[in-house]
């Protein structure tokens, strides 16, 4: 009987996602991807990026305005809004 070699597959590295460089302006807080167009930049530990506007900020609180607009629910005890009915314990529409 002849035997049959099977081909072992070689394991490729994954390329590893990588996080954007972003550096922010350390004077007026400016962010962008590039140090040239900032007067005091420094590098950016941590990248946010907003889901709604698509800016890239080193705020994690920021808030846009379409963010804003999609807010439908706040809480009754402690104000947090939401777009979301279950994402707060005591929800009231906002009108």
């Amino acid at each position: 009987m002849a035997k049959t070699a099977k081909k072992k597959k070689k394991k490729t590295k994954s390329a590893k996602a990588r996080k954007p460089t972003v550096y922010t302006c350390s004077a007026c807080g400016k962010v962008t991807k590039t140090r040239s167009h900032l007067c005091s930049p420094a590098k950016t530990e941590r990248v946010y990026i907003c889901q709604y506007c698509g800016i890239s900020t080193g705020d994690p609180r920021h808030v846009c305005a379409p963010m804003v607009a999609e807010m439908k629910y706040t809480c009754k005890n402690c104000g947090r809004v939401t777009p979301f009915r279950g994402a707060v314990c005591q929800p009231k529409a906002i009108k």
